[in-house]
């Protein structure tokens, strides 16, 4: 039990670091949110490039992370992992946990309002 609680404690604080994250990236954005907007940029373009932001630092963890398990396996002969199939369940569910983290400040950025954002500005 202390591995599934170990495990769900990691998975949350991974999601609010996220959410956390992207909320503040979206805050600094908004600006530039609603001038794209205003210039007639579609709802996908503002949801790509707010997602392409949450993919890059996905990306950037799960490169650190892997080689950081690669090297701590090699170091302790093999006691950390039982093979690549849980590796890569490890790294499908941080991508899922990451993008439903960034799901909310990314609906967020569409309904900011392009005349209160440069009003702010």
């Amino acid at each position: 039990i202390s591995v599934v609680a170990g495990t769900l404690s990691v998975l949350l604080l991974s999601a609010a670091g996220l959410y956390a994250m992207m909320s503040l990236a979206v805050t600094q954005r908004q600006r530039e949110i609603g001038i794209r907007t205003a210039l007639g940029g579609a709802r996908w373009q503002v949801l790509r490039s707010v997602f392409s932001r949450v993919l890059t630092q996905l990306a950037v963890g799960i490169v650190a992370g892997g080689a950081l398990a690669v090297w701590l396996d090699f170091a302790s002969g093999g006691l950390f992992t039982d093979g690549a199939p849980r590796v890569l369940l490890v790294v499908v569910v941080m991508v899922t946990v990451g993008l439903l983290a960034a799901l909310g400040p990314a609906r967020r950025s569409l309904r900011i309002q392009p005349m209160d954002a440069l009003r702010e500005g």
